[in-house]
């Protein structure tokens, strides 16, 4: 018995040792990679000057890290909304999604920087809703107007639809080789009707389902239209001529807005142009862009119209994060309830905006279920 107890408690010893020294391990780790923050691969000299970039909410990307005139670069990325919830559990989607008013805000503060002697401002989206994309218009138009400093949108790869209506504000607007520009059109409502259903296969939404009879449903409405989108009720004349019409002045309102602002006939874009999307070469003859241009040189074009030659660094906004410690410590200790609310707030973020975006008129090109609504 005496043996036994020996050998549970030299086991228990063991485990309780290697669970400290698991922790340890990690408090050092953390320690070392706080201690060596944005200065891995740089000298000791260039990480303080990093610091003091830092110190003023912004970290150094490139350029003269001596210079006192910065280009601040603010991308626009992915599916462009509005603004975000007051609890943003969109972690998993921030590389699909930009909120418009928060482009507002940076700009805002740039403004108030005047070591910030222009924008820089890469573009990788496909659109979105038209109140955000008009959002970032206006802050841009706003920044120019109060600073003076010039803009340049820089589109790496893509720039559909609700890209365009934000970026035509710009003073030049280059893109990446290979890039696809335009789309300048608006997707209205999606409705879908299933014509006396009987059956379905993996949901309402899933595999399929079987028409001809048998099933009804009943929806409790006040309004006539009010339950437009029923997909067991076809709509009327009346409720598609609505959509439609607001649909075609959505339309001319944006072939309008980007006439305007890009010098170009606005018969030419409907009647020529249409919501096609471009390559390069065929975007700048319509007038969508002013070149075609490496990331370098487009930065460099930016730097010729603030005048600042070969003295200045760009850098972009720091974002406040939890430290390395708190963020493996949060996972161990983080109880399941709060890691399932997380996870279910990221799906209801997923469902807010697929479902909107069937009731909403958009500026997007393509279809959000090839990228989040899946």
């Amino acid at each position: 018995m005496k043996n036994i107890l020996n050998y549970f408690a030299r086991i228990f010893g063991q485990t309780l040792f290697s669970i400290i020294s698991f922790f340890i391990i990690i408090f050092l780790f953390s320690l070392f990679f706080i201690g060596l923050g944005t200065g891995v691969g740089v000298s000791t000299s260039s990480f303080s000057k990093l610091q003091d970039v830092e110190e003023a909410g912004y970290s150094y990307v490139s350029g003269d890290e001596d210079s006192e005139n910065k280009l601040l670069t603010v991308p626009v990325s992915g599916i462009i909304l509005g603004s975000a919830p007051e609890e943003d559990f969109s972690f998993g989607l921030r590389d699909f999604l930009t909120y418009g008013y928060d482009i507002v805000d940076t700009l805002e503060d740039a403004a108030e920087d005047e070591s910030i002697k222009g924008i820089f401002m890469p573009f990788r989206t496909p659109g979105g809703t038209i109140f955000g994309s008009q959002a970032i218009y206006r802050a841009i138009n706003k920044y120019r107007e109060a600073t003076g400093n010039p803009v340049v949108v820089y589109i790496e790869g893509m720039s559909a639809s609700g890209g365009v209506m934000a970026m035509v504000a710009a003073n030049s607007i280059y893109a990446d080789y290979g890039s696809l520009i335009g789309s300048i059109g608006v997707l209205g409502p999606s409705l879908t009707y299933f014509n006396k259903p009987i059956a379905t296969d993996g949901g309402l939404f899933g595999g399929g389902i079987v028409t001809e009879g048998g099933i009804e449903q009943t929806a409790i409405t006040a309004g006539r239209g009010k339950d437009i989108g029923n997909p067991f009720r076809k709509p009327s004349a009346e409720e598609v001529a609505n959509l439609k019409a607001g649909v075609n002045n959505e339309y001319q309102n944006f072939v309008s807005h980007v006439a305007k602002n890009r010098n170009m006939e606005p018969e030419m874009i409907r009647n020529e142009m249409g919501a096609q999307i471009f390559d390069n070469k065929t975007a700048q003859a319509y007038g969508l862009i002013d070149g075609t241009q490496y990331r370098s040189e487009a930065i460099n074009s930016l730097a010729k119209l603030a005048k600042l030659g070969d003295d200045y660094k760009l850098v972009k906004p720091v974002y406040s994060r939890e430290s390395l410690m708190n963020q493996l410590l949060g996972v161990i200790y983080r109880p399941s309830s709060q890691i399932q609310s997380g996870q279910f707030a990221e799906q209801l973020l997923r469902q807010q905006i697929c479902g909107n975006s069937r009731q909403l008129t958009l500026a997007y090109h393509g279809s959000l279920s090839s990228s989040i609504c899946h």
